[in-house]
């Protein structure tokens, strides 16, 4: 199981370092054009703004459809159901979506109303189905059905920290600041644009939604693959060691039998030459 989980992991780290440049560099692409707006102009797309009455906020927790993956869904339940209790408490309706079976249970054990569950996304799911489901948030969203969506994920961070965090999704408030970051930054050099800025937005902020839902997912899918492995090395190591100790045990059993045969050998043979 932990080569298996090492090979799943090999594969997800790839697929995930592959498409960070791509998303990092969409994400300041669309920063660089909403920070070009005037001071007081309307952007012209609604995915940028929050709709005032709009409905229930969307939370999707991803979790792993099986166990032996140590705290990672442990961890990742924690910080969801924080996130639902600070929601109540702000007295805002929220929306339970979960993806994979370990939480979908977690959740209806500790009889928690789950609202929707997406059984068919896999240990590393595929961009056309995160995207679907992206089309189908912004759908709702467009239409005043939901007033935003948060994900509850684990994301990897480095070999050594995987770190469970909530990205906000919709709308998209928390896009990087290229060329705002710090007081030495450089000013944006003036653009001409063509088609227009607003066209340009009106194409990549809907594909800006599926990178960040896309990556939230590649981010769980590699943590998950690490943390199994992390967990199936321990259990290896464990088991090891087990099995040296019950070596050990057993030697000294049969070491022990044979020096109270041999001593009760010696004994019958003394006791023949007293008779003699």
């Amino acid at each position: 199981m932990q080569l298996v989980a090492t090979a799943r992991f090999k594969v997800a780290h790839d697929r995930l370092m592959s498409f960070l440049p791509f998303s990092t560099n969409t994400l300041e692409l669309v920063a660089d054009l909403v920070l070009r707006a005037s001071a007081g102009e309307k952007l012209p797309h609604p995915l940028l703004d929050r709709l005032t009455g709009a409905g229930r906020e969307v939370l999707l927790v991803l979790t792993s459809n099986r166990g032996l993956c140590g705290s990672y869904n442990s961890s990742v339940l924690k910080l969801a159901m924080s996130r639902l209790e600070l929601l109540g408490g702000a007295k805002r309706e929220v929306s339970l979506h979960v993806a994979g079976g370990r939480g979908a249970r977690y959740l209806r054990f500790r009889k928690v109303r789950v609202d929707r569950e997406y059984p068919d996304f896999d240990d590393l799911p595929q961009y056309s189905q995160v995207a679907a489901l992206g089309d189908s948030m912004m759908a709702d969203f467009l239409a005043g059905k939901i007033g935003g969506l948060e994900v509850a994920c684990t994301r990897f961070v480095s070999g050594g920290q995987q770190k469970p965090a909530i990205t906000r999704i919709l709308p998209l408030e928390d896009l990087p600041r290229p060329g705002r970051a710090g007081a030495g930054a450089r000013p944006m050099a003036p653009c001409d644009f063509l088609p227009s800025r607003d066209r340009i937005l009106m194409g990549l902020l809907p594909n800006t939604v599926r990178l960040r839902l896309y990556q939230c997912f590649l981010d769980a899918a590699c943590a998950e693959q690490f943390m199994r492995r992390a967990a199936m090395q321990a259990a290896t190591d464990n088991a090891d060691e087990m099995t040296h100790d019950l070596r050990i045990a057993a030697n000294r059993l049969r070491q022990k039998q044979i020096t109270t045969e041999l001593a009760e050998i010696i004994g019958g043979r003394a006791g023949l030459e007293k008779k003699r």
